[in-house]
């Protein structure tokens, strides 16, 4: 299902304002003057008025329902809707809460490994050391990355990208919650990386799965979710997402005489951890995040970017950085003047201008170098990547951002309807009061259980149906 990036609920629900006091004042001025003149005009001329009769008639009766009145009064015009609107306000803030934890969900960056042609490339693309490197159009190779002992140079690229990341790979193959992506030319390099595997004596044998190139590998919705990973359905062992996982990328150029090789060499291992992981292991360091992506038309960037940035992953102020790599003609120029518009205080990087024209590989070396450059305390990152006739946009930041939609004190609710309780109480012995018989009678019995039904009722619906009745229509309208 697609994400929605926009809130799912609209503005808060209002009770307004309760009825003011001088109304309860003037009804309780008119209800007694009424009582109090029809009792003197209807009283016997023989019978003295100083008794309980006329205490009990012009005084007590018309106060107890005064305080009916006033009850239902009070829950008609402001506590039935006040409750509503409570009710139906927690509903919302639930929902906000779920689609904001839902904006900002991301799997972790644990650790990366980054080979480019040119040394320290995040550094010095955003000069904290050295100059940035210029190397437009371009096709640059790998140094130091060579063939021996009969080894091919692929294996090679492997060894040097698992070595460094030896520890952390045993820990997460432990787990029995990981496996491996590769994202590569050929399918059966998965051989080198088993035997690279082995030679670093690394736990088990891990499930490896192939992407080709061409391949989108789903990471803007599939990765986030705890459904069946869907990206990899090709795979015989399909299943719920793991808690680690091991991406490796990598572009290598033919050497024979005749090859022309059109993209500059690169090599990327990023391990990375699921949500559930961090959830249940929050002690557990990570460089960065990689937060959800949006995914548009190359003619609809700009409204993407807009959508992004109001979903408030973080403070569009703490966006300091903007990569992007592969981007052609109108999903270039649409990506560029849409960050221009947005008016972000971003330094660009463009990756084919220091490296050369760049393989499929770039969507993650970008990743690992925006989550290298997050993790030394460079502000949050946003990427650009191409897709088939559009683009990929996503945040990288250092620290998860939290879920903080504010909980407020309208929110909550007495449990027991206190102003229809009182008004039935009251026009019980109102009742009671008025009634003509001086001892307990049929009209007394019925009254009785009319009332008591009235006040069973009454909370129920407020304990059980209310809340569920409320709730579902906002979840039907708005979830």
């Amino acid at each position: 299902m697609k994400f929605r990036w926009t809130p799912p609920a609209h503005g808060e629900w209002s009770a307004g304002e309760p009825p003011p006091v001088w109304l309860y004042v003037a009804l309780f001025v008119l209800i007694e003057c009424a009582f109090l003149a029809g009792t003197v005009v209807t009283w016997p001329h023989d019978k003295s008025m100083a008794s309980e009769d006329f205490t009990r008639t012009a005084l007590a009766a018309p106060f107890a329902l005064w305080i009916a009145v006033s009850s239902v009064l009070y829950a008609s015009l402001y506590d039935n809707r006040a409750f509503e609107a409570a009710v139906k306000n927690t509903a919302r803030w639930h929902l906000l809460m779920r689609w904001q934890r839902g904006v900002r969900s991301g799997v972790a960056v644990l650790d990366t490994v980054i080979f480019a042609p040119e040394p320290d490339l995040a550094e010095r693309m955003l000069k904290l050391d050295g100059s940035p490197p210029e190397n437009p159009g371009r096709v640059m190779r790998l140094n130091g990355i060579e063939s021996t002992d009969g080894a091919p140079r692929e294996r090679m690229v492997i060894e040097a990208l698992l070595a460094p990341l030896a520890a952390k790979l045993a820990r997460a193959a432990r787990s029995d919650s990981f496996d491996i992506v590769m994202q590569c030319e050929r399918a059966e390099s998965y051989v080198d990386v088993l035997a690279v595997w082995t030679k670093l004596k690394l736990p088990g044998k891990p499930r490896i799965r192939w992407l080709s190139n061409d391949r989108n590998p789903g990471f803007a919705n599939v990765w986030f979710e705890g459904d069946t990973d869907t990206a990899y359905a090709a795979s015989s062992e399909s299943g719920r997402n793991p808690k680690y996982r091991l991406v490796l990328a990598w572009h290598l150029n033919g050497t024979g005489a005749d090859v022309r090789p059109a993209a500059s060499e690169a090599a990327v291992a990023l391990l990375l951890g699921s949500p559930a992981l961090m959830q249940e292991r929050p002690q557990l360091k990570c460089h960065a995040w990689l937060l959800r992506q949006i995914v548009a038309d190359a003619d609809e960037v700009e409204k993407a970017l807009a959508r992004l940035l109001a979903a408030e992953q973080v403070p569009r102020e703490r966006i300091r950085h903007f990569w992007y790599s592969r981007l052609k003609g109108l999903a270039l120029h649409a990506t560029l003047g849409a960050v221009k518009d947005t008016e972000l205080k971003v330094e660009q990087h463009a990756l084919d201008s220091a490296t050369g024209p760049q393989a499929p590989v770039a969507r993650w070396l970008l990743q690992a170098l925006a989550a290298k450059m997050a993790h030394f305390g460079q502000g949050a990152q946003l990427v650009a990547l191409p897709r088939p006739d559009g683009v990929v946009l996503n945040i990288v930041v250092k620290d998860k951002p939290a879920v903080d939609v504010p909980w407020k004190s309208e929110y909550e609710y007495a449990l027991l309807p206190w102003a229809d309780l009182s008004g039935c109480m009251a026009l019980w012995a109102f009742l009671m009061l008025m009634s003509p018989y001086e001892t307990w009678h049929t009209f007394e019995v019925v009254m009785t259980v009319v009332i008591g039904l009235v006040v069973v009722l009454s909370c129920a619906w407020r304990i059980f149906w209310g809340p569920r009745i409320y709730t579902d229509d906002v979840w039907r309208a708005y979830g």
